[in-house]
C-alpha cells in the first residue's frame, strides 16, 4: 500500500447561503486543469508530509453513529457534540442548537432493522426533518445539519487514493433536492484555464428531479476527482419514504461503484463506472479533488452556497481510505423472503396472479407486493411469476418455505396455463 499523503492548510474556506439546483452529466471530462496550482487555493497555503497510515488495510477516516442522544434531545451547541468514534478526532458539530436558525437534527430511537457487521449496538439516530416547535426543538425549517470543523478535523487534509463512503437512511419526504452526506467547497473554476463549474467536491443525496433517465428522486453520487473531472452514478430507482437504504459507494483509480441494501437483500450494485482515471497528480494520486473544506450530513452546497437540506433520518456514516467489499461493508443483510401473497388473504392463489398479470411490467423498481413483487427487487417480472407458480395453493404460514408445494388440485395447471399464454401473448406484442 503506498503512503498516504496528509496536507495542512493554514486557513479555513467560508461559504455563502443559496438555493441552486445541481445536474450533472455521467461524466465531464476536464484534461486541461492545471494540477500544480492545486498547492494553493483561496489563499491557503499547502504544504505537504507524506505520513505512514495508521494501517495497512481498510482503515476507517470517520465514523459518525449519532449515538451520543438521549432520544427525544437534539445536537447541543459547542465543538464536538456529535462524535466520531475512529479514534480520528474528525467531530461534527452544528450551527446553531439554543438560538434562530435552529439547525439541530434530533435523536430519535427510529433505526434500521439491519444488525452492524461490528456487533456494535445501534439505538439512537439523527432526524434532519423539519420539526413544529420552535425553541423545544429545532424551530421548524429545513435546515438541519452536521459539519466537520476545518479548522481541527484531521479529514480536512487527508487526501484519498481510495475512498468508500456509507451510511443509512431513512426519507421522511420526497420534497426538493437532499443531500444526505457530502464535502463543501467550489474547486472549479477559481484557477486560469479550468472550466468554471458550481459542483462541490463529493455529494451523495436524493435528486429533486427525474434526471437521469427520467426516473424522479433517484439516489445521485456526484464527485470531482483528482483531475478534476466531473463524474456521478445513480441508483436507476426511485427512493421512496419510510424504508431504510444502506448505501456504500465506492472509489478506486479505476473504477466507481454504488451498492444499495434495503430492509432486506443483499447489498445490490446499482450503478458502477470502470476503466476510468480518477486519480490525480498530488502525492500518490487522490481519487477525489482537494478542497480542504468541512464534509456534512444533512446538507449539500452548490456553487459555495449550503443548500439541498434532508428530511431524512440519517444513521452511521462511516468513511473509510480503502474500497472496501460488500463482505465489509457496514451492515449485515438479511436474506429477502419471496412472498407472492400479493392481495394480503392469506394464502397464494388466482387472485394474486390477477395482481402480478396487472403489475407486470413495471421495472423502475418501485413495484411493491400489491403491486406483484414476489422477491422485493422492486420489479415485476417473469422472476415473480415463477414464485407465484411455486407458492400456488400455500395457505398461511408456509409461504415462504423453499420447498414447491404439492398441487392441491388441477387448478393449479389450470391457472399456470393461463398465465404462460398470456405472457407469452403479451411478449409477442411487444417483440
Amino acid at each position: 500500500m503506498t503512503n498516504d499523503l496528509v496536507l495542512f492548510n493554514a486557513s479555513a474556506q467560508t461559504t455563502s447561503h443559496c438555493d441552486a439546483r445541481p445536474a450533472g452529466r455521467r461524466t465531464t471530462r476536464n484534461r486541461s486543469r492545471q494540477h500544480g496550482a492545486a498547492w494553493l487555493r483561496n489563499g491557503v497555503v499547502i504544504v505537504a508530509i507524506a505520513v505512514l497510515p495508521a494501517t495497512t488495510w481498510g482503515a476507517t477516516a470517520a465514523y459518525w453513529r449519532h449515538e451520543e442522544g438521549p432520544a427525544g434531545s437534539n445536537v447541543p451547541d459547542g465543538p464536538a457534540t456529535v462524535l466520531d468514534s475512529s479514534g480520528n478526532g474528525n467531530h461534527m458539530k452544528t450551527f446553531s442548537s439554543a438560538a434562530a436558525p435552529f439547525t439541530a437534527a434530533t435523536y430519535v430511537s427510529t433505526v434500521s432493522p439491519l444488525a452492524l457487521r461490528s456487533g456494535l449496538p445501534n439505538t439512537l439516530a439523527l432526524d434532519f426533518g423539519p420539526n413544529p416547535a420552535e425553541g423545544t426543538d429545532d424551530g421548524g425549517g429545513r435546515n438541519d445539519d452536521n459539519y466537520t470543523d476545518n479548522s481541527i478535523a484531521p479529514i480536512t487534509t487527508q487526501l484519498f487514493t481510495e475512498m468508500t463512503v456509507e451510511l443509512a437512511f431513512n426519507l421522511n419526504s420526497l420534497e426538493g433536492f437532499q443531500s444526505l452526506v457530502g464535502r463543501d467547497g467550489k474547486p472549479l473554476g477559481d484557477e486560469v484555464g479550468e472550466p468554471d463549474s458550481p459542483v462541490a467536491p463529493f455529494q451523495i443525496k436524493v435528486r429533486g428531479d427525474d434526471f437521469p433517465d427520467a426516473i424522479p428522486n433517484q439516489l445521485f453520487v456526484e464527485w470531482i476527482d483528482g483531475d478534476g473531472d466531473i463524474h456521478f452514478l445513480s441508483s436507476g430507482e426511485s427512493m421512496t419514504t419510510g424504508v431504510w437504504n444502506h448505501v456504500a459507494f465506492t472509489l478506486t483509480a479505476t473504477a466507481a461503484e454504488l451498492w444499495i441494501a434495503g430492509e432486506t437483500g443483499d447489498y445490490v450494485l446499482k450503478d458502477a463506472i470502470s476503466g476510468e482515471d480518477f486519480a490525480g497528480e498530488l502525492g500518490p494520486g487522490e481519487v477525489i479533488i482537494f478542497d480542504p473544506t468541512p464534509f456534512t450530513v444533512g446538507r449539500g452546497m452548490f456553487n459555495n452556497g449550503v443548500t439541498d437540506w434532508s428530511d431524512a433520518i440519517i444513521d452511521e456514516v462511516r468513511i473509510s481510505d480503502q474500497a472496501l467489499l460488500p463482505t465489509e461493508f457496514l451492515f449485515e443483510t438479511v436474506p429477502a423472503t419471496d412472498n407472492a401473497d400479493f392481495d394480503g388473504m392469506n394464502g397464494v392463489d388466482g387472485r394474486d396472479f390477477l395482481a402480478w398479470q396487472r403489475g407486470f411490467g413495471i421495472n423502475d423498481g418501485s413495484a411493491t407486493l400489491a403491486d406483484g413483487d414476489a422477491n422485493g427487487d422492486g420489479n415485476v417480472d417473469d422472476v415473480d411469476l415463477a414464485i407465484w407458480e411455486s407458492q400456488f395453493g400455500s395457505p398461511a404460514g408456509v409461504i415462504n418455505q423453499a420447498s414447491v408445494p404439492e398441487p392441491a388440485s388441477l387448478a393449479l395447471l389450470g391457472v399456470v396455463a393461463v398465465a404462460w399464454g398470456w405472457r407469452r401473448l403479451r411478449n409477442q406484442r411487444f417483440a
